[in-house]
Protein backbone atom coordinates (compact mmCIF):
# COMPACT_ATOMS: atom_id res chain seq x y z
CA UNK A 1 0.00 0.00 0.00
CA UNK A 2 1.10 3.52 -0.92
CA UNK A 3 0.50 6.82 0.41
CA UNK A 4 -2.72 7.36 -1.82
CA UNK A 5 -3.84 4.34 -1.17
CA UNK A 6 -3.94 5.15 2.51
CA UNK A 7 -5.98 8.23 2.22
CA UNK A 8 -8.46 6.19 -0.37
CA UNK A 9 -9.43 3.69 2.47
CA UNK A 10 -9.60 6.31 4.82
CA UNK A 11 -11.86 8.50 3.20
CA UNK A 12 -13.75 5.78 1.72
CA UNK A 13 -14.17 2.74 4.46
CA UNK A 14 -14.31 5.03 7.32
CA UNK A 15 -17.87 6.21 7.96
CA UNK A 16 -18.18 9.82 8.13
CA UNK A 17 -21.88 10.70 6.91
CA UNK A 18 -23.35 10.30 9.76
CA UNK A 19 -21.89 11.71 13.08
CA UNK A 20 -22.49 9.16 16.30
CA UNK A 21 -21.37 11.26 19.56
CA UNK A 22 -19.74 9.65 22.02
CA UNK A 23 -15.36 8.66 23.13
CA UNK A 24 -16.27 4.91 23.61
CA UNK A 25 -14.61 3.94 20.00
CA UNK A 26 -11.84 6.71 20.24
CA UNK A 27 -11.21 5.88 23.47
CA UNK A 28 -11.21 2.07 22.82
CA UNK A 29 -8.51 2.29 19.78
CA UNK A 30 -6.24 4.39 21.63
CA UNK A 31 -6.35 1.74 24.41
CA UNK A 32 -5.34 -0.88 22.09
CA UNK A 33 -2.38 1.55 20.68
CA UNK A 34 -1.08 2.06 24.20
CA UNK A 35 -2.91 5.61 24.69
CA UNK A 36 -0.32 7.24 22.79
CA UNK A 37 -2.48 10.48 23.71
CA UNK A 38 -0.90 10.47 27.09
CA UNK A 39 2.79 10.35 26.11
CA UNK A 40 3.06 14.25 25.44
CA UNK A 41 1.79 17.94 27.05
CA UNK A 42 -1.14 19.37 25.55
CA UNK A 43 -3.33 22.51 24.90
CA UNK A 44 -6.29 21.77 23.85
CA UNK A 45 -8.43 24.28 21.42
CA UNK A 46 -11.99 24.86 20.56
CA UNK A 47 -13.92 27.48 19.38
CA UNK A 48 -16.45 28.51 16.64
CA UNK A 49 -13.66 30.49 15.15
CA UNK A 50 -10.17 30.92 15.66
CA UNK A 51 -9.04 27.44 16.58
CA UNK A 52 -6.87 27.10 13.37
CA UNK A 53 -5.17 30.56 14.19
CA UNK A 54 -4.70 30.16 17.93
CA UNK A 55 -3.08 26.50 17.39
CA UNK A 56 -0.70 27.52 14.81
CA UNK A 57 0.18 30.38 17.48
CA UNK A 58 0.72 28.11 20.64
CA UNK A 59 2.88 24.97 18.30
CA UNK A 60 4.67 28.04 17.30
CA UNK A 61 5.29 29.26 20.73
CA UNK A 62 6.36 26.02 21.91
CA UNK A 63 8.39 25.13 18.99
CA UNK A 64 10.57 28.45 19.77
CA UNK A 65 10.78 27.57 23.41
CA UNK A 66 12.78 24.20 22.50
CA UNK A 67 10.02 21.31 22.18
CA UNK A 68 9.22 19.14 19.95
CA UNK A 69 5.59 19.92 19.03
CA UNK A 70 3.25 17.82 17.52
CA UNK A 71 0.17 19.73 15.96
CA UNK A 72 -3.04 18.50 14.96
CA UNK A 73 -5.60 20.55 12.80
CA UNK A 74 -8.78 20.37 10.45
CA UNK A 75 -9.85 20.21 7.61
CA UNK A 76 -6.60 20.75 5.59
CA UNK A 77 -6.49 22.86 2.47
CA UNK A 78 -4.22 21.21 -0.17
CA UNK A 79 -3.17 17.61 1.64
CA UNK A 80 -3.73 15.43 3.55
CA UNK A 81 -0.03 16.22 5.38
CA UNK A 82 -1.39 19.42 6.65
CA UNK A 83 -3.37 17.66 9.80
CA UNK A 84 -0.39 16.22 11.40
CA UNK A 85 2.38 18.17 11.99
CA UNK A 86 5.19 17.79 14.53
CA UNK A 87 7.75 21.26 14.62
CA UNK A 88 5.11 22.69 12.25
CA UNK A 89 6.80 20.17 9.05
CA UNK A 90 5.46 17.08 7.26
CA UNK A 91 5.99 13.62 8.82
CA UNK A 92 7.32 10.96 6.46
CA UNK A 93 4.55 9.20 4.00
CA UNK A 94 6.10 6.16 5.59
CA UNK A 95 5.83 6.87 9.33
CA UNK A 96 1.74 7.47 8.04
CA UNK A 97 2.13 4.26 6.45
CA UNK A 98 3.23 2.32 9.26
CA UNK A 99 0.73 4.16 11.64
CA UNK A 100 -2.29 3.70 9.49
CA UNK A 101 -2.04 0.38 9.77
CA UNK A 102 -1.63 -0.03 13.56
CA UNK A 103 -4.64 1.75 13.89
CA UNK A 104 -6.46 -0.18 10.81
CA UNK A 105 -5.81 -3.64 12.55
CA UNK A 106 -7.48 -2.31 15.33
CA UNK A 107 -10.20 -0.40 14.01
CA UNK A 108 -11.25 -3.36 11.97
CA UNK A 109 -11.45 -5.45 14.85
CA UNK A 110 -13.71 -2.87 15.98
CA UNK A 111 -15.98 -2.85 12.62
CA UNK A 112 -16.91 -6.82 13.94
CA UNK A 113 -18.65 -5.60 16.63
CA UNK A 114 -21.16 -3.51 14.24
CA UNK A 115 -21.89 -0.55 12.92
CA UNK A 116 -22.26 1.33 15.84
CA UNK A 117 -18.43 0.49 17.10
CA UNK A 118 -16.67 1.19 13.56
CA UNK A 119 -14.47 3.74 13.90
CA UNK A 120 -15.13 7.31 11.90
CA UNK A 121 -12.55 9.02 9.82
CA UNK A 122 -11.92 11.46 12.15
CA UNK A 123 -11.41 9.01 15.10
CA UNK A 124 -9.29 6.45 12.91
CA UNK A 125 -7.59 9.85 11.67
CA UNK A 126 -6.80 11.23 15.26
CA UNK A 127 -5.92 8.26 16.42
CA UNK A 128 -3.16 8.36 13.70
CA UNK A 129 -2.23 11.86 14.64
CA UNK A 130 -1.46 10.58 18.35
CA UNK A 131 0.45 7.20 16.97
CA UNK A 132 2.99 9.22 14.86
CA UNK A 133 3.53 11.96 17.59
CA UNK A 134 4.41 9.01 19.86
CA UNK A 135 6.87 7.33 17.45
CA UNK A 136 8.57 10.86 16.44
CA UNK A 137 8.82 11.38 20.73
CA UNK A 138 7.06 14.54 20.33
CA UNK A 139 7.13 16.51 24.37
CA UNK A 140 3.64 18.74 23.70
CA UNK A 141 0.87 19.34 21.48
CA UNK A 142 -1.12 21.73 20.42
CA UNK A 143 -4.02 20.16 19.65
CA UNK A 144 -7.39 21.70 17.47
CA UNK A 145 -10.77 19.91 18.23
CA UNK A 146 -12.65 19.18 15.54
CA UNK A 147 -16.19 19.77 16.30
CA UNK A 148 -17.57 21.12 19.26
CA UNK A 149 -15.88 19.68 22.19
CA UNK A 150 -17.42 17.43 24.25
CA UNK A 151 -17.88 14.38 22.22
CA UNK A 152 -14.49 14.77 20.07
CA UNK A 153 -12.30 12.66 19.25
CA UNK A 154 -9.39 14.54 20.57
CA UNK A 155 -11.24 14.63 23.74
CA UNK A 156 -10.31 11.77 24.76
CA UNK A 157 -6.11 14.46 26.05
CA UNK A 158 -5.69 14.63 29.45
CA UNK A 159 -4.78 18.18 28.42
CA UNK A 160 -3.10 21.08 30.94
CA UNK A 161 -4.50 23.97 29.49
CA UNK A 162 -7.92 24.33 27.57
CA UNK A 163 -8.74 26.84 25.48
CA UNK A 164 -12.71 28.42 24.06
CA UNK A 165 -11.54 30.97 21.63
CA UNK A 166 -15.21 31.98 20.42
CA UNK A 167 -18.72 30.61 20.62
CA UNK A 168 -21.08 31.44 17.59
CA UNK A 169 -23.74 29.42 15.82
CA UNK A 170 -22.38 26.81 13.34
CA UNK A 171 -23.20 23.22 12.72
CA UNK A 172 -26.30 23.63 15.34
CA UNK A 173 -27.80 20.27 13.85
CA UNK A 174 -24.96 18.88 16.10
CA UNK A 175 -23.89 21.21 18.54
CA UNK A 176 -27.37 22.66 19.39
CA UNK A 177 -29.32 25.63 18.26
CA UNK A 178 -28.78 28.32 20.74
CA UNK A 179 -25.04 29.52 21.69
CA UNK A 180 -25.54 28.41 25.13
CA UNK A 181 -25.64 24.56 24.10
CA UNK A 182 -22.96 25.15 21.62
CA UNK A 183 -20.97 26.66 24.39
CA UNK A 184 -21.88 23.99 26.66
CA UNK A 185 -20.53 21.23 23.81
CA UNK A 186 -16.97 23.25 23.67
CA UNK A 187 -17.05 23.83 27.32
CA UNK A 188 -16.83 19.67 27.51
CA UNK A 189 -13.57 19.92 26.62
CA UNK A 190 -12.00 21.56 30.16
CA UNK A 191 -10.66 19.37 32.56
CA UNK A 192 -10.73 18.85 36.22
CA UNK A 193 -8.42 21.21 37.96
CA UNK A 194 -6.72 22.49 34.96
CA UNK A 195 -7.17 26.35 33.43
CA UNK A 196 -9.31 27.19 31.29
CA UNK A 197 -8.84 30.25 28.62
CA UNK A 198 -11.56 31.77 26.95
CA UNK A 199 -11.88 34.82 24.67
CA UNK A 200 -15.85 35.01 24.11
CA UNK A 201 -17.74 37.97 25.61
CA UNK A 202 -21.02 37.22 25.18
CA UNK A 203 -23.32 36.87 28.49
CA UNK A 204 -24.90 33.94 27.66
CA UNK A 205 -22.25 31.40 26.81
CA UNK A 206 -20.23 33.04 29.40
CA UNK A 207 -22.61 31.89 31.95
CA UNK A 208 -22.89 28.34 30.94
CA UNK A 209 -18.47 28.12 30.17
CA UNK A 210 -18.27 30.06 34.01
CA UNK A 211 -20.64 26.95 35.42
CA UNK A 212 -18.55 24.17 33.71
CA UNK A 213 -15.30 25.78 35.02
CA UNK A 214 -16.95 26.34 38.85
CA UNK A 215 -18.03 22.61 38.42
CA UNK A 216 -14.43 21.09 37.21
CA UNK A 217 -12.49 23.44 39.60
CA UNK A 218 -10.82 25.16 36.81
CA UNK A 219 -9.41 28.46 36.89
CA UNK A 220 -11.34 30.42 34.11
CA UNK A 221 -8.69 33.63 32.61
CA UNK A 222 -11.16 35.96 30.79
CA UNK A 223 -10.74 38.33 27.54
CA UNK A 224 -11.23 42.12 29.18
CA UNK A 225 -10.25 40.74 32.86
CA UNK A 226 -7.44 38.76 33.26
CA UNK A 227 -5.76 39.55 29.91
CA UNK A 228 -6.07 41.67 27.29
CA UNK A 229 -4.62 43.45 24.35
CA UNK A 230 -4.47 47.13 22.92
CA UNK A 231 -4.19 47.43 19.00
CA UNK A 232 -1.05 49.14 17.92
CA UNK A 233 -0.69 48.84 14.14
CA UNK A 234 -3.05 47.41 11.26
CA UNK A 235 -0.90 46.89 8.11
CA UNK A 236 -1.30 44.04 5.81
CA UNK A 237 0.81 41.24 6.84
CA UNK A 238 2.61 43.56 9.65
CA UNK A 239 0.38 43.90 12.36
CA UNK A 240 1.12 44.86 15.98
CA UNK A 241 -0.28 45.09 19.43
CA UNK A 242 0.59 45.42 22.77
CA UNK A 243 -0.46 42.27 25.40
CA UNK A 244 -1.57 42.95 29.45
CA UNK A 245 -1.99 39.32 30.82
CA UNK A 246 0.05 37.08 33.33
CA UNK A 247 3.01 39.02 31.44
CA UNK A 248 3.23 41.91 29.69
CA UNK A 249 4.60 42.69 26.13
CA UNK A 250 4.47 45.74 23.84
CA UNK A 251 4.62 46.02 20.84
CA UNK A 252 4.27 42.25 19.32
CA UNK A 253 4.64 41.84 15.60
CA UNK A 254 2.07 39.54 13.89
CA UNK A 255 1.95 38.80 10.38
CA UNK A 256 -1.41 37.29 10.87
CA UNK A 257 -3.80 39.78 9.13
CA UNK A 258 -7.17 41.34 10.77
CA UNK A 259 -7.74 42.68 14.21
CA UNK A 260 -9.69 39.26 15.20
CA UNK A 261 -5.92 38.19 15.27
CA UNK A 262 -5.17 40.20 18.36
CA UNK A 263 -7.71 38.78 19.74
CA UNK A 264 -6.33 34.93 19.03
CA UNK A 265 -2.98 35.85 19.60
CA UNK A 266 -3.65 37.28 23.10
CA UNK A 267 -5.86 34.14 23.66
CA UNK A 268 -2.89 31.61 22.69
CA UNK A 269 -0.23 33.94 24.59
CA UNK A 270 -2.41 33.65 27.75
CA UNK A 271 -2.92 29.62 27.46
CA UNK A 272 0.56 29.43 26.54
CA UNK A 273 1.59 31.07 29.77
CA UNK A 274 -0.58 29.35 31.96
CA UNK A 275 0.92 25.65 30.33
CA UNK A 276 4.54 27.25 30.97
CA UNK A 277 3.81 27.93 34.65
CA UNK A 278 2.08 24.06 34.92
CA UNK A 279 5.11 22.55 33.09
CA UNK A 280 7.21 24.77 35.23
CA UNK A 281 9.82 26.48 32.01
CA UNK A 282 10.51 29.95 31.40
CA UNK A 283 8.65 31.72 29.12
CA UNK A 284 11.60 33.85 27.20
CA UNK A 285 10.61 37.16 25.22
CA UNK A 286 12.76 36.97 22.16
CA UNK A 287 10.79 33.39 21.41
CA UNK A 288 7.17 35.38 22.19
CA UNK A 289 8.24 37.64 19.76
CA UNK A 290 9.95 34.94 17.24
CA UNK A 291 6.69 33.03 17.79
CA UNK A 292 4.15 35.18 16.85
CA UNK A 293 5.99 36.66 13.80
CA UNK A 294 6.87 33.34 12.11
CA UNK A 295 3.37 32.23 12.25
CA UNK A 296 0.95 32.06 9.09
CA UNK A 297 -2.02 30.35 8.61
CA UNK A 298 -3.12 29.15 5.39
CA UNK A 299 -6.21 30.34 3.80
CA UNK A 300 -6.83 32.65 6.88
CA UNK A 301 -6.88 36.38 5.17
CA UNK A 302 -3.70 34.85 3.35
CA UNK A 303 -2.16 37.14 0.84
CA UNK A 304 0.33 35.81 -2.39
CA UNK A 305 1.24 37.29 -5.42
CA UNK A 306 0.98 40.49 -7.30
CA UNK A 307 -1.08 41.49 -10.16
CA UNK A 308 -3.12 39.32 -10.24
CA UNK A 309 -3.16 39.63 -5.83
CA UNK A 310 -5.05 36.47 -4.69
CA UNK A 311 -6.48 36.75 -1.03
CA UNK A 312 -7.45 33.27 0.75
CA UNK A 313 -9.86 33.43 3.42
CA UNK A 314 -11.95 30.14 4.15
CA UNK A 315 -14.81 32.41 5.93
CA UNK A 316 -17.45 29.29 5.70
CA UNK A 317 -20.05 30.86 8.53
CA UNK A 318 -21.62 33.89 9.37
CA UNK A 319 -19.61 34.93 11.93
CA UNK A 320 -16.49 34.21 9.95
CA UNK A 321 -18.24 36.14 7.19
CA UNK A 322 -18.61 39.46 9.02
CA UNK A 323 -15.28 39.18 10.62
CA UNK A 324 -13.65 38.47 6.87
CA UNK A 325 -16.15 41.98 5.80
CA UNK A 326 -13.89 43.92 8.43
CA UNK A 327 -10.79 42.63 7.76
CA UNK A 328 -11.56 43.66 3.65
CA UNK A 329 -13.24 47.16 4.87
CA UNK A 330 -9.95 47.55 6.84
CA UNK A 331 -6.91 46.89 4.48
CA UNK A 332 -8.64 46.95 1.18
CA UNK A 333 -11.17 49.86 1.67
CA UNK A 334 -11.79 51.57 -1.71
CA UNK A 335 -10.24 49.35 -4.02
CA UNK A 336 -11.74 47.39 -7.09
CA UNK A 337 -12.20 43.30 -5.59
CA UNK A 338 -13.51 40.60 -8.06
CA UNK A 339 -14.27 37.49 -5.54
CA UNK A 340 -14.88 33.57 -6.46
CA UNK A 341 -16.86 32.23 -3.71
CA UNK A 342 -18.53 28.92 -3.10
CA UNK A 343 -20.05 27.81 -0.02
CA UNK A 344 -21.06 24.17 1.42
CA UNK A 345 -24.68 23.07 1.37
CA UNK A 346 -24.95 22.66 4.79
CA UNK A 347 -24.35 26.11 5.78
CA UNK A 348 -25.94 29.26 6.04
CA UNK A 349 -25.91 30.36 2.55
CA UNK A 350 -27.77 33.64 2.99
CA UNK A 351 -25.93 34.40 6.47
CA UNK A 352 -22.36 34.34 4.48
CA UNK A 353 -23.00 36.23 1.05
CA UNK A 354 -24.88 38.69 2.61
CA UNK A 355 -21.74 39.93 4.61
CA UNK A 356 -19.24 39.86 1.25
CA UNK A 357 -21.11 39.31 -1.82
CA UNK A 358 -21.86 43.30 -1.90
CA UNK A 359 -17.71 43.83 -1.64
CA UNK A 360 -17.66 42.71 -5.02
CA UNK A 361 -17.58 44.45 -8.19
CA UNK A 362 -16.99 41.24 -9.76
CA UNK A 363 -18.61 38.09 -8.64
CA UNK A 364 -18.17 34.33 -9.72
CA UNK A 365 -19.87 31.78 -7.61
CA UNK A 366 -18.07 27.83 -8.25
CA UNK A 367 -18.82 24.98 -6.22
CA UNK A 368 -16.23 23.61 -3.55
CA UNK A 369 -14.75 20.44 -4.23
CA UNK A 370 -16.59 17.84 -1.49
CA UNK A 371 -19.75 15.79 -2.00
CA UNK A 372 -20.85 18.49 1.00
CA UNK A 373 -21.37 21.15 -2.30
CA UNK A 374 -24.01 19.47 -4.51
CA UNK A 375 -25.93 22.51 -4.79
CA UNK A 376 -23.92 25.42 -6.31
CA UNK A 377 -27.09 26.74 -8.63
CA UNK A 378 -28.82 27.39 -5.25
CA UNK A 379 -25.96 29.10 -3.38
CA UNK A 380 -25.79 31.44 -7.07
CA UNK A 381 -29.50 32.20 -6.96
CA UNK A 382 -29.07 33.93 -3.46
CA UNK A 383 -26.15 35.70 -4.63
CA UNK A 384 -28.58 37.50 -6.88
CA UNK A 385 -29.88 39.37 -3.87
CA UNK A 386 -26.75 40.87 -3.05
CA UNK A 387 -24.86 41.44 -5.94
CA UNK A 388 -25.95 42.51 -9.71
CA UNK A 389 -22.29 41.81 -11.23
CA UNK A 390 -22.84 37.84 -10.19
CA UNK A 391 -22.10 34.56 -12.66
CA UNK A 392 -22.40 31.01 -12.52
CA UNK A 393 -19.14 28.58 -12.90
CA UNK A 394 -19.00 25.50 -11.29
CA UNK A 395 -15.67 24.86 -11.93
CA UNK A 396 -13.24 26.74 -9.78
CA UNK A 397 -10.54 26.72 -12.41
CA UNK A 398 -12.17 27.94 -14.92
CA UNK A 399 -13.99 30.38 -12.81
CA UNK A 400 -10.28 31.63 -11.87
CA UNK A 401 -9.17 31.96 -15.74
CA UNK A 402 -12.13 33.82 -16.32
CA UNK A 403 -11.04 36.80 -13.57
CA UNK A 404 -7.48 36.78 -14.60
CA UNK A 405 -7.99 37.36 -18.25
CA UNK A 406 -10.57 40.03 -16.96
CA UNK A 407 -7.44 41.47 -15.48
CA UNK A 408 -8.31 42.24 -11.88
CA UNK A 409 -5.88 43.65 -9.54
CA UNK A 410 -6.96 41.61 -6.31
CA UNK A 411 -9.11 38.32 -6.67
CA UNK A 412 -10.30 37.36 -3.03
CA UNK A 413 -11.46 33.52 -2.99
CA UNK A 414 -13.67 32.91 0.40
CA UNK A 415 -16.85 31.06 1.41
CA UNK A 416 -15.41 26.76 1.71
CA UNK A 417 -11.58 26.09 3.02
CA UNK A 418 -12.65 23.41 0.63
CA UNK A 419 -12.40 25.79 -2.44
CA UNK A 420 -9.66 27.95 -0.71
CA UNK A 421 -7.43 24.88 -0.72
CA UNK A 422 -8.17 23.52 -4.15
CA UNK A 423 -7.41 26.87 -6.11
CA UNK A 424 -4.46 27.90 -3.51
CA UNK A 425 -2.94 24.48 -5.21
CA UNK A 426 -3.47 25.22 -8.60
CA UNK A 427 -2.09 28.99 -8.41
CA UNK A 428 0.95 28.21 -6.26
CA UNK A 429 1.85 25.06 -7.97
CA UNK A 430 0.03 25.43 -11.27
CA UNK A 431 -0.94 21.96 -10.87
CA UNK A 432 -3.70 20.31 -8.40
CA UNK A 433 -2.64 17.50 -5.67
CA UNK A 434 -3.12 14.19 -6.89
CA UNK A 435 -5.58 13.81 -3.17
CA UNK A 436 -7.93 16.37 -4.76
CA UNK A 437 -9.20 12.87 -6.43
CA UNK A 438 -9.22 10.73 -3.95
CA UNK A 439 -10.94 13.31 -1.59
CA UNK A 440 -13.52 15.49 -3.82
Amino acid sequence: MNYLEMLAYIYRERPSGKITLGLDRIAKLCDFLGNPQDKFRSVHVTGTNGKGSVTKLLSNLMIEHGFKTGAYYSPHLSTFKERILVNEQFVPEQLYLECFKQVQKFAEMMDQLGESSKPSFFEFTTAMAFCIFERMGVQTGAIEVGLGGRYDATNILKSDVAVIVTVDYDHMHILGDTVEKIAFEKAGIIKFSNPTVCGETKLGPLEVIQNVCKEKKSELHLIGRDFEFDKVQLKLNENKFSFRGLRNFKDLELTLNGEHQFLNASVALQAFLLFAEKLGFEVREEAVRKALKKTINPGRFEVIGDNPRYIFDGAHNTPAAATLKKTIMTYLANEKLAGIVGILDDKDKIGVLSHIAPLFERLIITRPISHRAVKPEETYELAKQFNKNVSFEPDPIKALEILKKERWPTIIITGSLYLVGYLRDYILDGTLEPEWTISG
